[in-house]
C-alpha cells in the first residue's frame, strides 16, 4: 500500500506508514544524515550513498533545470514517471519480485501534477555491474541467461525496463539484480525495446521475435538512416 503524507513542503510516498524513512528525510533535509560517497554530482542530479542507524542506502535528489515550461505541460498528460516506478516496485514487492532494487521513499514539490524537484531513497546493492563482468571476461550465459529471465518476468507484470544496458544490471551474492528501472507505462512496443537493447548490449537472442520487435527494429534502422541523410545534406550545405 502506497500511503501520502506531507513534510515540509513535500509530498512524501511511503509503502505504508514507513516511519524510519520519514525520519530518513527528515534528517536529510536538516543535514544530518551522513553521505559516505557521492555517485554523481551534475546540477541537476546528486546521487549519494548515505548511511542511517547502521544501514546502507542510495538518496538521489534530482531538480530538472531544463524545458521547465515543456515539461509542466506534459506533465498533465503522461503523468509521474517516479510516482509511477514508486507505485510498481510496490506492486513488484507485494508479488514477491524482490530483484529489482527496492524503492523506500519519494518526494516531490509538487504543482498540480507537476513536480520540480524529487528526493528518493532507494534500496543499496553491493555487486559489480555487468559491463565490469564483461571487461573481465565473465559474463557468462548462466548470466546473460538471468538476465533475460528478469526482464521476462518484469514483462509478465506490465513493467518495462526502457534502458537495458550493462550499468542496470548486478551481480549481488551470485543473483542478478536490476537498478534504474523507468517507470513508464507497459506498451509492447516499450517491451520489445527492451528486447532489442538486450540484443544490442549483451549479445542475447534467444527470445521471440514477433510484429512488435520487427516493427520498433526497423523504425530504429529509419532513424538512424535519416540522420545521417540529415548529417549530409547539413553538410553540403555548409
Amino acid at each position: 500500500m502506497v500511503n501520502e503524507s506531507k513534510l515540509a513542503g513535500y509530498t512524501v510516498y511511503t509503502k505504508g506508514d514507513d516511519q524510519f524513512f520519514i525520519n530518513m528525510l527528515d534528517d536529510f533535509l536538516h543535514s544530518r544524515l551522513a553521505t559516505l560517497k557521492v555517485f554523481r554530482s551534475i546540477p541537476d542530479t546528486k546521487v549519494s550513498l548515505v548511511e542511517k542507524d547502521g544501514k546502507l542506502f542510495v538518496l538521489k535528489v534530482f531538480t530538472p533545470k531544463e524545458k521547465r515550461n515543456e515539461r509542466f505541460l506534459k506533465s498533465f498528460f503522461r503523468g509521474d514517471y517516479y510516482l509511477t516506478l514508486f507505485k510498481q516496485t510496490a506492486m513488484l514487492r507485494e508479488r514477491n519480485v524482490t530483484f529489482p532494487n527496492d524503492f523506500h521513499l519519494l518526494a516531490e514539490t509538487k504543482i498540480f501534477n507537476f513536480a520540480s524537484r524529487f528526493i528518493m531513497i532507494i534500496e543499496y546493492i553491493p555487486g559489480v555491474e555487468m559491463d565490469i563482468l564483461a571487461a573481465k571476461g565473465e559474463l557468462t550465459d548462466q548470466i546473460k541467461s538471468e538476465v533475460l529471465e528478469s526482464v521476462k518476468v518484469l514483462h509478465q507484470h506490465h513493467v518495462i525496463f526502457d534502458d537495458a544496458h550493462k550499468q542496470n544490471f548486478m551481480l549481488s551474492n551470485g543473483k542478478v539484480r536490476v537498478i534504474d528501472l523507468s517507470g513508464k507505462n507497459y506498451s509492447r512496443f516499450r517491451a520489445a525495446k527492451d528486447f532489442i537493447d538486450l540484443e544490442r548490449h549483451f549479445g542475447i537472442s534467444n527470445f521471440h521475435r514477433g510484429f512488435s520487435y520487427q516493427w520498433v527494429k526497423r523504425k530504429s534502422q529509419f532513424r538512424k538512416k535519416f540522420k545521417v541523410f540529415k548529417g549530409r545534406l547539413i553538410g553540403r550545405s555548409v
